[in-house]
């Protein structure tokens, strides 16, 4: 049997060869009495279908700290894009629309030319002054599109070109930003004002159609309206259907994606709040939920989330949390849960991977090298593998406290993602195949893989796991 293309070696990672060992199980070497973990995959029950990790074009072009501009960001871009398509499997990206964009004075082109500090322009990112009270006739003079632009040309296309490179497509998610956190607020309400809210909106995604090519995949309704003023599940709902109808105006038919609370245990009581307002509810293809209330309480949040949206014929997505780690990941991509997922930025600086605690992907460090972060390593061991619209299998844990993951792609093939906390010997029966390619990664990065793994005459197979590993099996097609 030949093993396709899909290994592909990582030059970020230091193999430890020796350090971390996969044992198959047809060798005799593990007796019943060493099995410390049991996993049963169940074929007949298919679960949700993935569409991909998302990123957010976020650098360090904001030094806070010295209350200016970084552009040095610039000179890595395209090798950052690189690595998140090739090394971390990126298939999403959100593009910001933030409020302020409607207001008669650019106050992004003097932040990037250094005659105002980001506290000048960050007081107006969501300072919106009404173009006019004509919501259907935009005047271009109201309109700032320097910092919509500037992420647009730096990183999405740059990333967009890197997939297209792979036969793939980048999935493109406009997101409302209106939050409440700036001193200057201006004169439009957009959640007061439905069709203000779609003119921009629509504004947004033609430009980015007519001017880039790039036609919107899905619109995020508006980023953690909790955050902002008025944004309440009636305004959404009314914001859903009024975006809906404009943007069908000038053919664009985007997937809607709400509510995206910065809180799991607030996605419900948003979604009955929106279901108030007939038909847009119904119109929400995809329940996104972020997890800033911490893992005790969006983990027990995630069961409701989950009934919510299959009542709706919604997908879940968790699409932010900055401090999320690979059980995140493993919890929200279970079976019957989220199809997409994100932590938050695209890169960081940073002395050492010790200091990468954020949600970047990448990390660049003082001399200019880039590598994804110890965090990222491991979840992207699992994302590297997985193709866009595979679907997912039911995988239990019948002993131990392993976490697994089971989806099926495209291209026939099965990926099977373990997570163990503390290390295990285990054994996993109800697999598709009989041979895997095996990539364990380690809490450090340090990753080995062997070259097959086979099931036994049982038709099992049995892996050792490193405590804090991740162990990702694709069988060959």
């Amino acid at each position: 049997m030949k093993i396709q293309k899909w290994f592909r070696p990582m030059a970020q990672f230091t193999a430890t060869v020796g350090a971390l060992v996969a044992i198959a199980s047809c060798c005799g070497t593990n007796g019943p009495g060493k099995i410390t973990s049991r996993i049963a995959i169940d074929q007949s029950q298919v679960g949700q279908t993935y569409a991909g990790v998302e990123v957010t074009p976020r650098f360090w072009e904001f030094d806070k700290d010295n209350d200016r501009y970084d552009a040095s960001w610039l000179e890595s871009r395209q090798e950052i894009a690189k690595m998140l398509v090739e090394d971390a499997g990126v298939k999403r990206v959100r593009v910001e629309l933030r409020s302020g964009v409607e207001n008669p004075v650019d106050y992004f082109a003097p932040f990037l030319a250094s005659k105002i500090g980001y506290k000048g322009s960050w007081n107006h990112y969501y300072e919106k002054i009404n173009d006019n009270e004509d919501p259907n006739v935009a005047n271009a003079a109201g309109f700032q599109w320097t910092s919509f632009d500037y992420y647009v040309e730096n990183f999405v296309i740059p990333l967009r070109n890197r997939l297209a490179a792979r036969n793939e497509k980048l999935f493109v998610n406009l997101c409302f930003v209106d939050f409440d956190w700036t001193p200057l607020k201006g004169n439009v309400s957009f959640a007061a004002s439905p069709e203000e809210y779609a003119e921009i909106v629509t504004l947004a995604a033609t430009r980015l159609r007519d001017k880039y090519g790039i036609t919107i995949d899905s619109l995020e309704v508006v980023l953690e309206p909790n955050n902002g003023a008025g944004w309440t599940g009636q305004a959404i709902g009314k914001a859903i259907l009024a975006a809906k109808a404009r943007l069908a105006t000038v053919g664009l038919h985007p997937l809607i994606i709400a509510p995206s609370a910065s809180s799991a245990s607030f996605t419900v009581n948003y979604l009955q709040d929106i279901a108030k307002i007939p038909g847009a509810a119904a119109a929400i293809n995809t329940v996104s939920y972020h997890r800033y209330d911490g893992d005790k309480s969006a983990d027990a949040a995630l069961p409701a989330i989950r009934r919510a949206a299959a009542q709706m014929r919604a997908e879940t997505a968790m699409l932010e949390w900055i401090p999320a780690t690979v059980e995140t990941f493993f919890k929200d991509l279970a079976f019957g849960g989220a199809s997409a997922w994100a932590a938050y930025g695209a890169a960081q600086k940073a002395d050492s991977n010790a200091d990468t605690r954020g949600g970047a992907i990448v990390w660049r460090d003082q001399s200019g090298n880039l590598a994804l972060t110890p965090k990222w390593m491991r979840i992207s061991a699992v994302t590297r593998e997985l193709e866009v619209g595979a679907k997912a299998y039911f995988a239990s844990t019948q002993l131990g406290k392993d976490m697994p993951l089971v989806f099926h792609n495209p291209d026939g093939s099965e990926v099977i993602a373990v997570f163990s906390p503390n290390g295990s010997f285990l054994e996993i029966s109800g697999a598709a195949d009989s041979l895997y390619r095996v990539v364990i990664v380690n809490s450090q990065g340090a990753q080995v893989s062997i070259s097959l793994v086979r099931k036994d005459r049982d038709n099992k197979i049995v892996l050792k796991i490193p405590a804090q590993s991740a162990a990702v099996l694709r069988s060959s097609t």
